[in-house]
């Protein structure tokens, strides 16, 4: 008797040692943590959210319209588009009408413009930028109504031109394409670690911090960054503001969970 009162007396404290650990297991497991993404307006912008939780985690962020050179994400700029045709030059120009960000690094976007020497022929164009490349429809809508052309094209990292990569129109004619340097200019876009985050999730409130880092056109600025995850979708849901400043969120989902 005295033997299995001694074990028994001996597997109490590593019965509650098992218990504590199983909570502390538990508790760790349900620490919260906010993830997913967002596209943000005014201006635009895309801030992906890396498992932010306790004192770990990372933001990842791009300003398309914050010049920040070396970057190497591109904003699509107002800008010339040179096609060649049997060796003859034909300019045109491109007005960029607006962007719609989709990632990091990449975006849609709308336009217009119109050939140089006859302004009568003026089109419409679609297109997108994903990294270093550029593709682009276009459609005239003037004289020559319905005549389309599609190209794609690769930006050159030194100057933010762009060498066509490939040519099509609806006419079935060979043509060459180039955008001088300047077409495209490098943006604001880094990832930075997180601190002071603080999360809450049965009230689906959030807050960290972070420096914005080296090699950045804004390097060792503070952001103080607050979301409310609201539900999904993010738009009409969520919030997003940072240093005091609140920016709509057009797409994408933040979670605390």
């Amino acid at each position: 008797m005295r033997i299995r009162t001694i074990l028994a007396a001996a597997a109490a404290p590593a019965a509650l040692a098992a218990v504590l650990l199983g909570t502390t297991a538990a508790s760790a497991s349900t620490a919260p943590h906010l993830t997913g993404s967002v596209v943000l307006s005014g201006p635009a912008q895309f801030e992906s959210f890396n498992n932010i939780g306790g004192p770990n985690g990372s933001v990842s962020y791009t300003n398309f319209t914050s010049p920040s050179p070396g970057s190497g994400v591109w904003s699509l700029n107002n800008a010339e588009i040179d096609f060649g045709y049997q060796g003859q030059p034909y300019v045109h120009h491109l007005i960029v009408d607006g962007i719609n960000v989709t990632g990091l690094n990449s975006y849609t976007f709308t336009g217009h413009g119109s050939y140089d020497p006859d302004q009568s022929y003026t089109w419409n164009a679609t297109g997108s930028v994903v990294g270093s490349k550029i593709s682009m429809h276009i459609v005239y809508t003037g004289t020559q109504a319905g005549y389309s052309l599609d190209f794609t094209g690769t930006v050159n990292a030194t100057d933010g031109s762009v060498t066509g990569t490939s040519f099509s129109d609806s006419l079935g004619r060979t043509l060459t394409v180039a955008m001088p340097a300047g077409s495209l200019s490098e943006v604001l876009s880094y990832t930075a670690p997180v601190s002071d985050v603080n999360l809450n999730s049965a009230k689906g409130d959030g807050s960290f911090s972070f420096y914005i880092p080296a090699g950045t056109s804004l390097a060792g600025t503070l952001v103080q960054v607050n979301v409310h995850d609201g539900g999904n979708p993010g738009l009409n849901h969520d919030t997003y503001a940072h240093n005091s400043t609140s920016y709509p969120i057009t797409g994408g989902n933040l979670t605390i969970h």
